[in-house]
Order: C-alpha cells, then structure tokens, then sequence
C-alpha cells in the first residue's frame, strides 16, 4: 500500500484522460439528443439504434457523428436558394393569375331597400290648396344592379328598380364607361345623372337628409346619353361635359322621331382647401353647372312636392309653350371635423313661346354635426360626397362576465332650410319653404335609421298654408 501510495503522482494523467473522456462522452449524447428523439432516421446513420436487448447497437465517435450530420442536412446557402426558388414559383403563379382575371370581366351584384312612413298635419288654408295630404307608408326605393369591370379601362352598370307608385320597372344606372383615355380621360355612354348639383349627384344611399330639397325640381336626373369626364392630378379639380336627350326620365328608354329634345350638360369642381393630413376631415368645396336644354313637345313644367316623396305636388307651373329653357347652379360645402354646411343656388331661365321669358329659382342651405365625432366622407374623383363609416358599428351582445356590451353606431343632427318661387312672368306656380330637421343613425355603413320632421310653408292664391310632415325610412344597401 505505501509502495502504491508512493508512487500515486504516476496514475495522475491517466485519472486525467478518463475522467476528461467521460465528460466528452456525456457532451456529445446531451449534443444528440435532440435529433435521436426526433429522427430515428438519424439515430440510423450514426449508429445508435437499440438492438432487443435496449442496449446501443453501435457507437460512434464525435467525429463519425460530425460527418454523418453534416452528410444529411441541407447547408445554408443550399436553404436560402430553395426558398428562392418556391418565392419565384409563388411569384409566377401570382402573375398567371393575374393576366387571367384581366382577360375577362369581373362581375358582382348588390342591391338597396328603404321603406318610408309619413305622417301630415295640414291647416285649413293648406287643406284648400292641395287637398288632403294622406299619410302613408310605401318601399321609397327598390333595387337590384350587376357591375362589372373588364380589361383594365372597362366598366359598366345594368342597375334596376321596381316602382310603387305605378307598378313598373324602371332604368336607373345603366351605361358602360371606358376609361384612361387621352384627353378626355373617361368617357361614359348610357342612361346615367347627367353632370348637375352637387346634391344631386350625391348619392340617396348617404344623402344626409331623407329626401333632396325643393331646389332640386330644376335637376335633370337621368337621360340617355354620352358624356366626357376626368379629375385633375392633385385630384383638387373635376370636370364633366355631356350631350344627352332630354327627358327620357327613367323608363326603358324608346327615342325616336324629327325633332328629339336634346341638351348639353357640363359640370366645374374646385378644392381650395382639403386637408390632406386628416383625409378630409377638413375641406372647402366648390363647383358650378350649367346646362342648355330644348323644350320636349316645345314645351316644358315645373312641379315640386314638399321634402317628402308621399305628400302632393304643391308648386306647379303647368305645361308652358317654349323653345328651350337654361340651367344654372352654384354650390359650395364646407367640412370641419363633424361639423359641416352646404348650399346650392339653382335657377332656370326660360325661353317661352309668344310669351316673356320666365326666370324661376331654388336655393338651400342646410347644416349637419355628428355627435359621434365622425365626418362627411368626400370623393375627390367625382367632386360628391361618399359613404360614411362609423367609429363603431352598432352591435348588443352579451361578454364572458354576463355584462351586455353595446356598439352605438354614428349619429348626426341636421337642418336645413330650402326655397323655391315659381312665380315669374304671368306664370303663378307658388312658392314654396321648407325647414327641415333630422336625425341620423348609422347602424353600419351599409345600414341606416333615418328621422326627419318638415315645417313647410305655400305661398299660393292668396293664402299661407302650413304642413307638418312626420317621416321615417329604415334603409339597406349591399
């Protein structure tokens, strides 16, 4: 034992080698692990699978185990260039696809449905003027469009609606437009609005009132015709110019004979301010239209109803014999934040037959805020305003904790107050006032609940008559 003791400084470095191999070997297994676990395959190809005993098979050393890793996983650069390879693949795919859908058209559908209510009040001098105003209820508007778009430049309507009050099916939109051309930018022949008024050119689906003020009797809507439009670069100017046959309205239209009514129609937007920061949020909005339009049958009337589509006609200039007649508005709007304002000025001027010239004109102003804080929404290609959003759609549902959460929606107050004289030149066709109040609530940007009450005031055959209208719509588009 002392003879061992002595000589212990010699088994040092072989104490030394064993116990640095054994902490190798422990390295090396933790290092393996991973891969034995997860891919027998690899357990194979370094020798390390079980026999039935549960023992190792084999064993290799690092080195072996270097090698036949190295030998079975992809490099780095052999990585990095089949993922280039699948990106270019999803790339070309991409393209065929895309060349494909611009080879044909895309089509798509969708509808809209209001229904109205009204109520009326009348006092005896409005009873003797127009008669009994009854209330009623009626779908105000019913329709159905297909739409679609072809080749980059191509695009078109075929827009329908079913008509209450006479049973019948009308044309609304219905036209094709071809697009980026030279010059004249867009060009669109068809049965569409003719380029007029700023609140007739906006939209019913996101018009803030339930219906277009008095002033509106001189717009000429829809005709069959063809029309040149375009927006500036900066997107701060439209123009539109049109030649249309006059008074097709909104029937199937069949034109034919030697002396077809016809007009030209052009319409001047112009953006002084228009805060780009906030997407509108802020802006100044102006325009001018003007249209020159012979008499149909040599003959042309005027006749309004108050702001709601169930009452009577209380202004009526009746048929009168003339040559032409001409149209001119001016308009104006201005936004900030959710507050904003809006006018127009109409007036029509007409060339009378064996008579003195007529002038008759409209005008309205009308102011709206959301309590909400949302704003009127304002397509800059068109010179409208468009389709509003609300911070948060409205919804009721019931949370985890048994609490009901409710989304409000947007809601908005308006006024507006509209004027219309038919008097002029021997022709006693009325005036007219109207003040009206609104309110609106947007469910969705696709759902509306809307509230108007109408104080309207005629002037006619020697008496002030004064009618009290009460009307609702619950309206729907897709």
């Amino acid at each position: 034992m002392r003879s061992i003791l002595r000589r212990w400084p010699v088994f040092l470095p072989v104490i030394a080698i064993v116990f640095c191999s054994g902490l190798t070997m422990a390295w090396g297994q933790e290092q393996l692990s991973p891969y034995l676990m997860t891919d027998p395959g690899y357990a194979n190809a370094v020798g390390l699978n079980q026999g039935a005993t549960g023992m190792p098979a084999a064993r290799a050393n690092h080195r072996m185990v270097s090698s036949s890793f190295n030998a079975d996983e992809p490099s780095l650069a052999e990585r990095v260039a089949d993922l280039e390879s699948r990106l270019a693949a999803a790339d070309k795919k991409a393209a065929a696809v895309k060349k494909k859908a611009a080879g044909k058209p895309s089509v798509s559908a969708g509808g809209r449905l209001f229904w109205d209510f009204g109520n009326f009040t009348q006092d005896a001098n409005s009873f003797a003027q127009v008669g009994n105003a009854e209330n009623g209820v009626e779908p105000r508007t019913a329709r159905i469009f297909v739409k679609g778009t072809a080749f980059d430049v191509f695009d078109g309507v075929v827009e329908m609606a079913f008509e209450p009050s006479n049973g019948e099916t009308s044309f609304k939109n219905v036209y094709f437009t071809v697009n980026e051309l030279p010059l004249l930018g867009s060009v669109r022949v068809g049965h569409y609005k003719e380029p007029f008024s700023l609140e007739q050119l906006t939209s019913n689906r996101w018009m803030t009132f339930m219906e277009r003020s008095v002033a509106d009797v001189f717009t000429p809507a829809r005709n069959v015709g063809v029309m040149a439009f375009d927006v500036s670069e900066s997107e701060r100017m439209t123009w539109a110019i049109g030649a249309f046959v006059d008074q097709m309205d909104d029937k199937p239209p069949l034109d034919h004979g030697d002396h077809t009514a016809t007009a030209v129609t052009m319409r001047w937007t112009f953006l002084p301010w228009y805060d780009e920061a906030t997407e509108g949020r802020g802006l100044l909005h102006t325009g001018i239209s003007y249209s020159y339009r012979d008499a149909a049958d040599s003959q042309v009337r005027f006749r309004q109803r108050p702001e709601a589509h169930l009452g009577p006609y209380v202004v009526n200039t009746d048929y009168m014999d003339a040559e032409s007649y001409q149209l001119l508005a001016a308009e104006m709007a201005f936004v900030y934040g959710p507050f904003s304002v809006q006018s127009e000025y109409i007036g029509a001027y007409v060339d009378r037959i064996g008579a003195p010239n007529a002038n008759f004109n409209g005008v309205y102003v009308y102011t709206s805020y959301f309590l909400t804080g949302e704003h009127r929404p304002y397509k800059r290609s068109g010179g409208v305003f468009d389709r509003l959003k609300p911070f948060e759609n409205f919804f009721r549902v019931r949370d985890a904790d048994g609490y009901v959460q409710t989304g409000k929606g947007a809601w908005e107050l308006a006024y507006r107050y509209s004027y219309l004289d038919l008097n002029d030149a021997g022709i006693l066709g009325g005036r007219v006032s109207d003040h009206t109040f609104g309110v609106n609530w947007y469910l969705t940007p696709y759902t509306r609940l809307m509230f108007n009450y109408v104080d309207s005031t005629l002037y006619d055959a020697g008496l002030e008559g004064n009618m009290d209208i009460f009307e609702m719509r619950a309206q729907m588009d897709f």
